[in-house]
């Protein structure tokens, strides 16, 4: 189905730059139309890559290689490669990475197994030629370019149908904070490793189109690879497909299926599925209320560190829930944990604990600390929190400018207590 799509969408590609390449470049106007024909020549697509990285040379008024040692013997792929080698620092300075990167994988490729996708990589470099290459280009260091191994995997994912590889190239295009980050080439990837059933990559992909991520959103879809994922034992796919049962996403809601994934995930030690199987022992969604089973999932799942088992048990311990004696330093212990994770509502309530001294001690300091962390991670009841805190004065000088600030910021977030109060301070 995806080859489908991306073999249309190449021929619509196609058919742009040959309109592209009428005016501007007889060859390429010629011999694009090549790449339509689905018996694709790997050395039809090496010519493509030798006639672009030609016209970078001559751009750059270098003497064409084989001028200077000539190889009439070499073939299309030895020249192309010869030319990278000895044009090295300039191409580098031409190319960016991803294309040229792709240039070094397409050449180095000695049979082709996957036309369509080889052939939207020949696409990218030509479009980038004929479009882009006036843009300019960040210069990138020696070890920026490090690429043999892509260009190894590459050659695997192609020439060896290798879906090991073919995944490990769709993590390599997803990476975020990447230069080479493309989510679509990521999708291409992903989708070849499917087709061989990896696991991984069924999950992978079941999260971008659970989320949307280069593709449309599609609940359908996700569902079906975390449900394949799942069958070969996948643990993260299979809490995702419970998560999908629990919530009624792209499926029927049933809470049976759903404990049924959640308790195997649990058993591999996703700490997520552990949290919610806490919620339906807690609440009895397809089974008796257990809370003795609640409350040892949360703390199994809080244990593994996950941020809302963590902030879910500081509240059972500051609270005395679920069976458990009320126990002030326990709670804030692990409220604590969750915070150091950033959880905004951890900080709003030790904020509260410690500024109404409901631990016994009353710290103003410390309140004024958490509240300030929630308010920064833009909660707005942290922010008319210390709007009071600084208006009331209670266990602090009062502090006018402070309280009007907090108020001020706490209005705009839409608080209509802390408008009133602003106004009623601004008339002093």
């Amino acid at each position: 189905m995806y080859g489908q799509f991306l073999a249309k969408q190449n021929k619509e590609r196609i058919a742009s730059l040959q309109q592209l390449t009428h005016t501007q470049n007889t060859w390429f106007a010629q011999n694009i139309a090549l790449l339509t024909f689905e018996e694709v020549q790997l050395t039809t697509l090496q010519k493509m890559l030798y006639q672009v990285v030609q016209g970078l040379l001559r751009k750059n008024q270098q003497r064409h290689l084989q001028i200077v040692h000539p190889e009439q013997t070499q073939t299309i792929q030895e020249n192309v490669l010869t030319l990278l080698a000895e044009y090295d620092d300039l191409l580098r300075e031409a190319i960016p990475l991803p294309i040229y990167i792709l240039i070094w994988q397409i050449t180095s490729l000695e049979k082709l197994a996957y036309t369509t996708e080889v052939v939207d990589d020949v696409l990218d470099v030509v479009e980038w030629y004929f479009i882009h290459q006036d843009r300019e280009v960040d210069v990138l260091d020696e070890e920026d370019l490090d690429h043999e191994e892509i260009i190894d995997l590459y050659k695997e994912a192609i020439e060896e149908k290798d879906a090991e590889a073919q995944f490990e190239l769709g993590e390599y295009y997803s990476t975020n904070d990447s230069i080479s980050f493309q989510p679509e080439k990521s999708i291409k990837w992903f989708e070849l490793a499917v087709l061989q059933g990896n696991a991984e990559a069924q999950y992978v992909l079941g999260n971008y189109y659970f989320e949307g991520i280069g593709v449309t959103e599609s609940y359908k879809r996700a569902f079906s690879l975390y449900e394949a994922a799942a069958m070969q034992g996948h643990a993260d796919a299979a809490n995702n497909l419970a998560d999908m049962y629990f919530n009624g996403e792209g499926v029927p809601e049933n809470m049976a299926l759903a404990k049924q994934w959640f308790d195997f995930a649990a058993t591999q030690g996703v700490a997520e599925a552990m949290f919610t199987l806490g919620i339906i022992h807690e609440q009895g969604l397809a089974v008796t209320v257990d809370e003795e089973q609640a409350f040892l999932f949360y703390k199994k799942s809080a244990e593994s560190s996950y941020i809302e088992a963590q902030y879910r048990l500081g509240g059972i311990y500051l609270e005395g829930q679920l069976g458990q004696t009320r126990d002030v330093n326990r709670g804030l212990y692990w409220y604590e944990k969750a915070a150091e994770q950033y959880h905004v509502d951890a900080f709003y309530d030790l904020g509260f604990i410690w500024s109404k001294g409901l631990t016994g001690i009353r710290n103003i300091e410390k309140g004024i600390h958490w509240f300030k962390q929630a308010a920064l991670q833009g909660d707005p009841e942290a922010k008319l929190q210390l709007g009071h805190i600084y208006n009331k004065a209670e266990g602090i000088p009062r502090n006018i400018k402070e309280a009007k600030k907090w108020y001020a910021l706490a209005a705009e977030a839409g608080i209509e207590e802390a408008t009133a109060l602003l106004e009623e301070l601004e008339k002093l």
